[in-house]
């Protein structure tokens, strides 16, 4: 293995440290972690990148957005239009 220093801001480093001590290991075997993910993982455009980052952050809100109504499948269009749902007689 080769030592290595990297320059990081202080919030960043503070978030990893503790990121390292919630899983157990050391902050070396974090960063080596991170790394081999990034380097391993597929590689992204531009555009794909842009559109997981969207998905992620609609993800992200989606956790604190408050639920629905229970009924919201049944009568869609009464929430989205305001019309009234009229049974069809056969």
């Amino acid at each position: 293995m080769n030592r290595t220093t990297i320059v990081l801001p202080d919030d960043l480093k503070a978030e990893a440290l503790k990121r390292a001590r919630v899983k157990g290991i050391s902050f070396g075997a974090l960063v080596r972690e991170a790394l081999d993910n990034l380097l391993t993982g597929p590689v992204e455009d531009a555009t794909q990148q842009s559109r997981r980052q969207a998905i992620e952050a609609m993800l992200r809100f989606s956790e604190h957005a408050p639920a629905g109504p229970p009924d919201l499948s049944d009568r869609l269009d009464d929430y989205l239009y305001g019309a009234s749902k009229t049974p069809v007689s056969a």
